[in-house]
Formats: C-alpha cells, sequence, structure tokens
C-alpha cells in the first residue's frame, strides 16, 4: 500500500508536468482551481490520472470540493478509498 507522501508526490509531479507549473508555485492546502493552477477540465484530468494511477473508481459524487479541494484533500481521499 502507497504511503501519503509517495501518493503526493505522484500527484504533485502529474499535476507539474500536465498543467506547466512547478512545486512551489501552488500550496498543497488550498483549492488548485481558487489558485488558477487548473479548471473545471484540469479536475477531470486529475480524476482520470487518479483512477489510472491507483486503481480507485472516481464517482460523479466523489467529486467534490471535501475531496479534490487541494492536493492534501485528494491525497486523504486516495488513502480512505484504498483502505
Amino acid at each position: 500500500m502507497l504511503m501519503e507522501k509517495e501518493i503526493q508526490d505522484k500527484l504533485v509531479a502529474f499535476i507539474c508536468e500536465s498543467f506547466m507549473v512547478e512545486p512551489d508555485e501552488f500550496n498543497l492546502e488550498e483549492s488548485l482551481v481558487d489558485q488558477g493552477v487548473i479548471d473545471s477540465i484540469g479536475l477531470v484530468e486529475i480524476s482520470a490520472f487518479i483512477e489510472e494511477t491507483f486503481g480507485i473508481k472516481v464517482a460523479e459524487t466523489d467529486m467534490t470540493r471535501q475531496n479534490f479541494g487541494s492536493v492534501k484533500k485528494m491525497v486523504a481521499f486516495i488513502v480512505s478509498k484504498n483502505g
């Protein structure tokens, strides 16, 4: 089972590569949308990445600020789904 740090590192690497930002250009505790890193299409791309990389089915009802509101929240969501 992946550790939170590994999950976070994979997510950050994907975000940086896909949305052409550096890790120090966004806050892991804040919304990527609010920070202007991604838009709603970006959220869909991140959810597809999570499905492919971590083998988690992301339902439309999972796409909330609670689960996708920040990188830290996405990590917690992945950990909770991996059980």
